[in-house]
């Protein structure tokens, strides 16, 4: 999943990409280490800010509720030290954090390629069994032998042909 973020992480202005469950907890965090401290670690840094930004969404979410609108499906938040851009994933957030000047813009179609990537990656989990291969294609059922009148189950009766209402006599 980490490579489904580098290159989003990789564009210039964003300072860190990150991979967020709708309760704020991060699942991947990719981004460049920029204005270091002592003990400043950037999975703390990006811990809080998924924890923050998902907050954010959420009371946005709920304020919007009542007047009947969609959830946000994309949110900027502009300040002085930076944006935050975050855009809704399947059961995520993606959240990239920006440097000052960099516009948020610039990555609404990388953003959202991500999220496509992320959507194909999670088909293709859906479609392989936890052991990695393809899942096990289910056998067709036995049919009943015409010739016989033998096999495992009866047929439905076919009753496209029956009439819905019948002519009374008369």
């Amino acid at each position: 999943m980490k490579e489904v973020l580098e290159p989003l992480s990789s564009l210039p202005g964003v300072r860190v990409a990150v991979l967020v469950t709708s309760d704020g907890v991060p699942v991947v965090v990719r981004g460049r280490a920029t204005e270091r401290r002592a003990g400043d670690d950037l999975e703390e840094r990006a811990e809080s800010l998924a924890a923050l930004a998902a907050g954010w969404l959420n009371a946005l979410t709920r304020a919007v509720a009542p007047l009947s609108w969609n959830p946000p499906e994309r949110v900027v938040l502009q300040a002085t030290r930076g944006t935050i851009v975050m855009l809704q994933a399947p059961g995520s957030v993606l959240l990239a954090l920006l440097d000052g000047g960099a516009r948020a813009e610039d990555l609404r179609l990388p953003m959202r390629g991500v999220v496509a990537r992320i959507q194909r990656l999670l088909r293709r989990s859906d479609r392989i069994a936890p052991g990695g291969c393809e899942p096990p294609r289910a056998a067709p059922l036995p049919a009943r032998d015409a010739n016989t009148g033998q096999g495992a189950a009866p047929e439905p009766a076919d009753t496209s042909r029956t009439p819905i209402h019948r002519d009374l006599p008369g």
